[in-house]
């Protein structure tokens, strides 16, 4: 945390919209290269998320776009700055603290499914709902009904191995959805799939957007997909600049 925040509290802006989710301020990110010499990836990145955006991060390759939504989910620490989730400043939580806010607020999807290979879809996606403490039975009823919305209900009992990548990935977002999370964090979600399978998949998450009211980030390198956001911001030589 940089000196010059750490002893005031930053008062929020009031959204003349949506509630605010997100929030991040000054946010700043660098490493050590191997010479010693610090490689500044985000500078000074300033980012509102309203509940119900749909936001797209486009960039270059290693422009910082996975790092700085890592940032954003509390995944990552920042070299300087804040992030606010629902009025909550995640560098003031302890470790524990934070888990459970984020396990509570967001939703992550990646572009590998990390589903968890000795369970079936529907025990994935209950997962989340599990570690909340939601009872097993519940937890189970919410996978079902949301595995119902993404296509997959008769791969309930499927294994990851006996599913599609395209099937994987839905059960993804089904499992990001779970706990009717604030906002969902998507790292290249469809990078990993062939184009009309992409299409397929970004549609469900785009109607579950709609349909569930949940913000959404998603950084890509696919501009045809970027164009279906509302906002977009490309990120530049660690700046962010709103492009749409």
């Amino acid at each position: 945390m940089s000196t010059q925040t750490a002893n005031a509290q930053i008062i929020l802006p009031t959204s003349h919209g949506q509630p605010i989710v997100m929030e991040a301020v000054n946010l700043s990110k660098s490493f050590q290269e191997g010479s010693g010499a610090e490689l500044n990836i985000l500078k000074n990145i300033n980012l509102t998320v309203r509940m119900g955006d749909k936001i797209a991060i486009v960039g270059a390759s290693g422009s910082g776009k996975s790092t700085l939504l890592h940032l954003l989910g509390g995944l990552d620490t920042p070299t300087a700055g804040q992030v606010f989730i629902d009025d909550k400043e995640m560098l003031r939580m302890k470790e524990v603290d934070r888990c459970r806010l984020r396990n509570r607020k967001l939703g992550f999807i990646y572009q590998f499914h990390h589903l968890l290979p000795e369970f079936t879809a529907q025990e994935n996606v209950a997962m989340p709902a599990l570690i909340k403490g939601v009872p097993p039975y519940q937890a189970m009823k919410k996978a079902d009904v949301l595995l119902e919305k993404v296509g997959m209900t008769r791969r309930l009992d499927h294994k990851p191995a006996e599913l599609s990548g395209g099937e994987r990935q839905r059960a993804a977002i089904a499992r990001a959805m779970v706990n009717e999370p604030q906002c969902i964090c998507a790292d290249e979600p469809t990078g990993n799939l062939d184009k009309a399978t992409a299409e397929q998949v970004f549609r469900v998450l785009l109607r579950l957007n709609q349909e569930f009211g949940t913000s959404l980030i998603v950084v890509t390198h696919d501009m045809a997909l970027a164009e279906k956001m509302d906002i977009i911001y490309a990120l530049e030589e660690g700046h962010l600049e709103r492009r749409k």
